[in-house]
């Protein structure tokens, strides 16, 4: 059996790939290139067809759906999407990463556990709630949070276990499949529940979604001959004393980001009323959704740039700005569009009701811009080892959104509040970039000066 030299991140051209395969066979590093680029395109394709399918459908559910409803569904997930986060404590990241087949079982079955856990706790509360009347400003039932956000932890818990088990064994195929069924069929019962005042549409159409994965996850353990062995406490145990750190730290600052990142939608709906909620809600979606595609394909792009360019740290800052060129040149017109005649836009796509939301789009489209710019080349700051200042970026945004959100409490019409957001974050955005752009000039000015003898 014949092995090539394992690739030198940032290496010329002559890096090899490590691929064992049968005896007197060799893999060139070409065949894993088109391997990979095999892959990433199904795993696009599946995102571009989810997100255009969520996209579409949209205008449709705006039609079927209130305000109100929106409302509520947005900050359901966005309450749901915390919780879910934090739900496996950073261990299902650990099913990619870990050593051995074995260790990545048990990983995988610690995050469920743990998810487990946590909906039982949830679940729990929900029931105190139904018990002992609502909670002052929290714009969920008992219902949502006895039943629907537990159950959306498990779904969401299962997800992610299911795609990085697929990731690890190549099974991209799989992944984009359940991608797409999650989409359409949270659409079709979205929409077939519509009619039914009984139980919200939006909710049990989205959980229902998620839940595909459940069968995934079981079906994706099951299909390993390590699944077969017995699972004892103590293998559970080194496994989360050997990755102590993904729930000590990651899972924290992944926290934070997704709570500052729904903190509007719930300030919105806690201090306005749910029909705001839905029309900024609605907004946000459809002006995130180009970068949801646009600006995942392009950071994929910039990644791989970073691994082979790894050491090259003027061509990185030469090629961060020409993405930004290049995406500021397809966002301009659309979004100054959006910034001109928004109300106009969402009267004629989703009816008269929603005029307010295309209100909302006019006083974000500024900031959905210089994101939508600036998302790609955001993973820069793992290259530059800035993790540090990074989670005092995410600290800043959980702090200046909450103040911004909180002024209705106070009397200060949305429309202020948003603009005073849209004015704070594109400061911020802009720092953060800036920051980039120095560490990178250091880093280049530092690798080109002589070494002295």
């Amino acid at each position: 059996m014949i092995f090539r030299r394992k690739p030198t991140f940032g290496g010329g051209a002559s890096a090899t790939t490590t691929l064992p395969m049968g005896e007197g066979a060799v893999v060139p590093a070409t065949s894993a290139a088109r391997t990979f680029l095999l892959s990433a395109t199904k795993l696009m394709s599946a995102t571009v067809f989810a997100q255009a399918f969520n996209f579409a459908l949209s205008f449709y559910l705006a039609r079927i759906y209130s305000p109100a409803e929106f409302g509520h569904y947005s900050i359901f997930v966005g309450i749901a999407a915390v919780f879910g986060a934090a739900s496996t404590g950073g261990f299902d990241r650990v099913v990619l990463l870990a050593r051995s087949d074995g260790e990545s079982y048990r990983a995988a079955v610690l995050a469920l556990l743990l998810s487990g856990s946590g909906a039982v706790a949830v679940a729990l509360a929900g029931a105190a709630i139904w018990a002992f009347g609502p909670v002052p400003r929290l714009p969920l039932s008992a219902l949502d949070v006895a039943v629907f956000v537990p159950t959306f932890m498990t779904s969401y818990a299962a997800a992610q276990v299911m795609n990085y088990a697929c990731l690890r064994r190549g099974g991209v195929a799989a992944m984009a499949g359940f991608k797409v069924a999650q989409s359409v069929s949270a659409g079709a019962i979205q929409v077939l529940l519509s009619a039914s005042k009984a139980v919200p549409g939006l909710i049990v159409g989205n959980i229902a979604g998620w839940s595909i994965y459940i069968v995934g996850t079981v079906r994706e353990l099951h299909r390993r001959t390590v699944s077969r062995r017995p699972l004892t406490a103590r293998g559970l145990r080194n496994v989360a004393r050997r990755h102590v750190r993904y729930p000590r730290y990651v899972m924290p600052n992944e926290v934070v980001d997704n709570l500052s990142n729904q903190v509007p939608l719930l300030l919105v709906g806690s201090f306005v009323s749910l029909s705001a909620a839905g029309h900024y809600g609605l907004a946000l979606m459809m002006l995130s959704a180009p970068a949801a595609v646009m600006g995942q394909a392009v950071g994929q792009a910039f990644l791989q740039y970073m691994g082979r360019h790894a050491a090259d740290f003027v061509a990185l800052e030469r090629f961060m700005r020409r993405i930004w060129l290049g995406m500021a040149a397809v966002g301009i017109v659309p979004f100054a569009i959006v910034l001109m005649f928004g109300g106009d836009i969402f009267r004629f796509g989703f009816g008269t009701h929603w005029t307010g939301a295309g209100v909302v789009a006019q006083h974000l489209a500024i900031l959905l811009f210089v994101r939508f710019v600036s998302s790609p080349t955001s993973t820069i700051y793992w290259k530059l080892h800035m993790q540090r200042e990074q989670w005092y970026f995410s600290m800043a945004a959980a702090c200046y959104r909450t103040g911004c959100y909180a002024l209705p409490a106070f009397g200060i019409d949305l429309g202020t509040a948003i603009m005073l957001h849209v004015a704070i974050e594109v400061l911020a955005i802009s720092a953060y970039n800036f920051l980039a752009l120095r560490r990178l000039r250091l880093l280049a000015a530092r690798t080109a000066a002589p070494v002295p003898a």
